[in-house]
């Protein structure tokens, strides 16, 4: 039969490393929510400046020599 200082032992190697893993685990969730957040920033950048760029391509020069009287 084990010991009990031995069964005391594993028992804490154990919820140490589940303490660890859980830590690990929420940092990874912390940087991917980061890096969601910022493509989503980025991507709305990207839309605002395609939609100014379609603005300019638009634009038409006044004619000269027309009058408009």
């Amino acid at each position: 039969m084990l010991q009990r200082s031995k069964i005391i032992r594993s028992r804490d190697e154990w919820k140490l490393k589940a303490v660890q893993r859980a830590e690990e685990i929420r940092e990874h969730r912390k940087t991917q929510r980061r890096y969601r957040q910022r493509i989503a920033q980025l991507q709305t950048e990207i839309r605002a400046l395609e939609q100014t760029a379609e603005k300019k391509t638009h634009w038409y020069p006044p004619q000269v020599g027309i009058s408009l009287t």
